[in-house]
């Protein structure tokens, strides 16, 4: 076989993914020109085989064969996918070579360089100097790689400006570039924007691509609009096992009774990441039997090895109070990571066994694992419930000086919470005047119910004060700051405080509550009379005050 159909059938047979044939052809050559080198190296790196696709590169130069640019671009691919950024084959090497060898122009590597420098955040910069200075000769890819790279390290709101700069230079919107500007979107919780980029997508004929619509879903539903993201959904003429993982995982965080529904509706096996969801949302919904029956799914399908699905069971059987369980799914994890210790030390808190949780905190410290800002905001939390207020406060001294981590605003409110329940008011409003951040609503609000709980007056009106220069239409704390002087037999200022009340015209944010009953979950509010079975409850607790009246029982 001539070098030339051998090339050629390397590159047919990796391109239907038997790479271990096309390599056997590869071995079988006499005579490989750089052409044979690069068919191989690339057959590998598009099939995900980055590791051999660097092994061939090295190979290659070990034989004195000259890399081209396609070469090169298929070496930095295989860099990008393996992580090997900052390895002997890194992106700065390659670039290196690509200089000394004179190709360092050509649209391939130059892409190709962009790509593989914004994979890392230290490459950040390196990867914006290259686009740069391609000037007037940027590619859609060329944008692409470079919306990717400040969408992957955090800086969406950058790439969101970007991808603003391509459109208005008339690049040609493609779906992959479509579903990183909209991904940006979603990193930065950028609502308007991202409903731009769908406004667009329309008027491009991009909306069918199901890449594209997935981010959509997924857009819609970080930015907790279930609303518009089911919308959207149930318009999809296609959908996949990624399209449904979305949906569910949005609607598991904000509707979880929805996620239970779709989960019903779907009509593709589920997966791990479609059970991690589920079972989050019996975490929310505090459902036991609904929980253990999607632990049964589980077993079924032999995914209890893995990580995700046992620390979403570990932090359902807590939120759901069985400790006893989410103990046992713990102690059979073969392999925990800080994730796991989290949720445990949290559902020891949680429930009351404070105790237990600071000797896991002990234990994770004895198996190496270095605490993080949760695990201290589980155990403080643990502590105030069980009025622990020294532990409590020791634990936060111990974050600090021990083991150098600085607390965050989350933490100081915590801590805050702690004194202040412990009737600790004052050294609570020292320590919120003191925190390096500014105090935010949840803080003082932890104050202020502090203060009803203690009947402090003079620091009840401060915090809410404080409040309300935060948010001026928080009725709730008019409603806690009139209690106060209800409780204190300050009338006047009572008085006062109903009518700013009845002037801001707000309501108190409704809660709902569900109720599991014969393996149907049922969601209610205050006052809700959408259920038939509301008439039937309200007389049997009308009974039940009749006899609690009848045993001198106060109600």
């Amino acid at each position: 076989m001539s070098q030339k159909h051998a090339t050629s059938l390397i590159k047919s047979l990796c391109a239907r993914g038997a790479v271990r044939h096309a390599r056997a052809v590869f071995d079988e050559m006499p005579d490989r020109d750089v052409v044979a080198w690069t068919a191989m190296l690339s057959g590998y790196a598009s099939n995900g085989r980055h590791r051999e696709a660097l092994d061939v590169f090295r190979r290659m130069s070990a034989a004195g064969v000259a890399p081209n640019e396609f070469t090169l671009s298929s070496v930095l691919t295989a860099c990008r996918g393996g992580g090997d950024a900052a390895s002997p084959c890194g992106a700065s090497v390659i670039h290196a070579v690509a200089v000394r060898r004179g190709v360092d122009r050509a649209p391939y590597v130059v892409n190709a360089l962009i790509d593989a420098y914004a994979t890392s955040l230290e490459g950040l910069a390196g990867a914006r100097w290259l686009f740069d200075a391609l000037g007037s000769g940027r590619t859609a890819a060329s944008w692409t790689s470079m919306i990717a790279g400040y969408a992957r390290w955090g800086q969406g709101n950058t790439g969101l400006q970007l991808f603003h700069k391509m459109i208005q230079d008339g690049i040609e919107l493609s779906p992959f570039t479509c579903s990183i500007a909209i991904h940006a979107c979603a990193s930065v919780a950028d609502f308007d924007f991202g409903q731009q980029i769908h406004v667009l997508a329309i008027r491009k004929a991009l909306r069918a691509n199901l890449a594209v619509a997935n981010s959509l879903v997924d857009m819609y539903c970080t930015c907790a609009s279930i609303v518009d993201a089911r919308r959207l959904f149930d318009e999809m003429p296609e959908r996949n096992l990624v399209t449904w993982n979305t949906i569910i995982a949005g609607c598991s965080r904000h509707d979880p009774l929805m996620a239970f529904q779709l989960l019903l509706d779907m009509n593709l096996e589920p997966n791990c990441l479609t059970l991690t969801s589920i079972i989050s949302a019996c975490a929310g919904l505090a459902g036991l039997r609904f929980g253990q029956q999607v632990h049964g799914a589980v077993l079924r399908r032999n995914y209890e090895e893995d990580l995700k699905v046992s620390n979403a069971l570990v932090d359902m059987y807590s939120k759901c109070g069985s400790i006893s369980n989410a103990t046992k799914v713990f102690n059979m994890m073969t392999c925990k990571d800080i994730l796991s210790w989290t949720s445990m030390i949290s559902g020891y808190g949680m429930n009351g066994y404070v105790n237990e949780a600071i000797q896991l905190f002990n234990s994770m410290l004895h198996a190496g694992d270095h605490p993080d800002h949760v695990v201290f905001m589980g155990l403080i939390n643990a502590c105030s419930h069980a009025g622990l207020v020294d532990e409590g406060w020791n634990l936060f001294r111990s974050m600090i000086f021990e083991f150098n981590i600085q607390p965050n605003r989350e933490i100081y409110g915590c801590v805050a919470n702690l004194l202040a329940r412990a009737g600790r008011l004052r050294e609570a409003f020292d320590l919120i005047d003191t925190m390096p951040y500014a105090p935010d609503e949840s803080v003082w609000g932890a104050l202020l119910g502090a203060c009803k709980m203690h009947k402090n007056v003079e620091l009840g009106r401060l915090a809410a004060r404080k409040i309300i220069e935060i948010s001026p239409d928080a009725a709730k704390t008019y409603i806690l700051l009139a209690n106060i002087y209800a409780a204190d037999s300050k009338w006047d200022e009572y008085a006062v405080t109903r009518r700013l009340l009845r002037g801001i015209g707000s309501k108190k944010e409704l809660g709902m509550s569900w109720i599991d009953v014969t393996n149907k979950m049922y969601g209610f509010s205050t006052a809700d009379s959408s259920s038939p079975h509301v008439s039937l409850a309200d007389e049997v607790l009308q009974i039940l005050v009749l006899h609690m009246d009848e045993a001198g029982i106060e109600f």
